[in-house]
């Protein structure tokens, strides 16, 4: 975004004189998305339909002391919600929208001497690693937009920066009000499918419990088991449990270093109890036995963790100045136990007690390189130790990222391929045929053993310049792999085809 249109300069000169005098920069953008999901699906259909009108306005109130910045993003999500008459007559349900805002906050330069002062909603970035950082902790996440890959969602906080000179900097923050990740809709068959995988540690505990839930897993024509309820506990609005953060940076030769602490909560929820219960269906299966239903209450918790972090990022002079950077995270989580109570609906069973997450430290990391071969090719690459869903360190799996961009006509034209993998792994899932009848004891997703399993996302994309402040952009989201991995199953959501246009001044 570049300079105010006079429209926006009349309004601030009419409001107050003394408006004339500041020094502001804004500008404003235009942006229609449209994608088609093409796989996963029945058949092919408009996933996602929106306009959004963004502005965004810098303004130093007073010069070289006080300075305002703030966006607003209007969408238009582009689909009329399901209705009755009365909604029929509402803008509002016709044409549905909502507000974002990555920035409205207020910055005092040199509060004290070398100390900055910003207070209000912001995005405070921590890493150096590129989109995955396991030391950025002190925002949540989207993940409802998968061409998004976990873009920083903005908090109310108070950011103290300490610069004494040179290239040292100090930096504390606190966010008073926890705020959990966006969640995409395919997540609900992670965490609120039937039959989804018991997060409990220990395989040994979680055959337990598909033991039992095999009751109506393997005889399906007995059973109407509905989408568990799900209620999300957030943490209580206490100083106790408000997230503090603190950061101090430095330069060594060509080498920007860091070295971070963070205390708060993982922003992925955790189950920490399922209750189930059965009715009546009045219905018989062929064979003359009652159908029951089954309805299940599913309670979710975030988890309290601290993070030990530490960063670098640097060029070598001996590879042509190619950029190196390695990102990691020793996090130290408190331990969530969960309860599966199937008592309602199997008589005599017990409940099942288990760690969901383990009090157990664990290590994850982000190492990456990229190289500009020449004035039309840039390459680029990363390994990553934890993805950005995956909490405890019994959930940690290796990934590998690669990226080709193809500069022509002065960048006016770039041609990308982005890839993403999971690195083949055994399945660590336990044996569930335990007594060797030839019969699984579970037909869950996710709870057998499938030897080596991997998956990979295709993210190729074309965008074209044709002019300042124009881009339009068409490409693919494609979703490959085992069923039960990563990017395979269905809670990774669908495979897409996208277009976007964009402008902007």
């Amino acid at each position: 975004m570049k300079r105010a249109t006079v429209v926006f300069a009349g309004i601030l000169l009419m409001a107050d004189p003394a408006w004339a005098q500041l020094e502001y920069d804004f500008g404003a953008f235009v942006e229609n998305d449209l994608r088609v999901n093409v796989a996963r699906v029945d058949e092919p259909a408009i996933g996602r339909n929106e306009t959004a009108l963004g502005f965004d306005l810098v303004a130093d109130l007073v010069p070289d002391k006080l300075r305002f910045v703030g966006d607003v993003q209007f969408v238009w999500i582009g689909f009329t919600r399901d209705t009755n008459f009365d909604g029929m007559t509402s803008r509002s349900t016709i044409s549905p929208y909502h507000l974002e805002s990555k920035a409205v906050f207020i910055e005092v330069v040199s509060l004290l001497p070398h100390l900055d002062l910003r207070v209000g909603r912001q995005i405070v970035h921590w890493g150096t690693a590129d989109l995955f950082n396991p030391t950025a902790n002190l925002n949540a996440l989207d993940l409802e937009d998968p061409l998004k890959f976990g873009e920083s969602i903005a908090n109310e906080m108070i950011v103290l920066d300490w610069a004494p000179g040179g290239d040292f900097i100090l930096s504390a923050v606190w966010v008073p009000v926890f705020q959990p990740n966006l969640l995409p809709r395919s997540g609900q068959q992670k965490i609120g499918d039937p039959r989804g995988e018991f997060p409990f540690a220990n395989p040994q505990i979680r055959l337990e419990a598909e033991k039992l839930r095999s009751v109506w897993l393997n005889r399906p024509e007995y059973w109407i088991v509905d989408t568990p309820a799900l209620n999300f506990q957030m943490p209580k609005w206490s100083f106790k449990n408000s997230q503090f953060g603190l950061r101090v940076q430095w330069m060594i030769g060509l080498f920007d270093m860091s070295l971070s602490y963070y205390r708060g909560y993982d922003t992925m929820p955790v189950a920490k109890s399922s209750v189930s219960g059965t009715y009546s269906t009045d219905n018989t299966a062929a064979d003359g036995t009652p159908v029951r239903g089954v309805t299940s209450d599913v309670t979710l918790v975030y988890p309290k963790k601290q993070v030990i972090g530490f960063d670098l990022a640097g060029q070598l002079p001996f590879l042509d100045d190619a950029g190196v950077w390695f990102e990691g995270a020793f996090v130290f989580p408190r331990a969530v136990s969960m309860s599966f109570d199937l008592r309602q609906v199997v008589p005599g069973a017990k409940v099942v007690h288990g760690e969901a997450v383990r009090d157990e430290a664990y290590f994850q990391y982000t190492a990456g390189m990229d190289y500009n071969i020449n004035e039309h090719l840039y390459l680029t690459g990363q390994f990553i130790r934890g993805f950005v869903d995956e909490f405890g360190a019994h959930n940690l799996n290796h990934y590998w990222v690669g990226g080709l961009d193809v500069r022509l006509l002065q960048e006016q034209l770039i041609i990308r391929l982005f890839c993403l993998g999971e690195i083949p792994h055994e399945d660590d899932d336990v044996v569930l045929d335990e007594d060797q009848d030839g019969y699984v004891d579970s037909l869950a997703m996710g709870a057998t053993d499938d030897g080596t399993i991997a998956s990979y996302v295709l993210f190729p994309a074309v965008m074209y310049k044709p002019a300042d402040g124009l881009t339009l952009s068409l490409g693919g989201y494609v979703l490959l792999g085992h069923q039960e991995s990563k990017f395979g199953q269905d809670a990774a959501g669908p495979s897409l085809v996208f277009f976007k246009a964009r402008a902007s001044f």
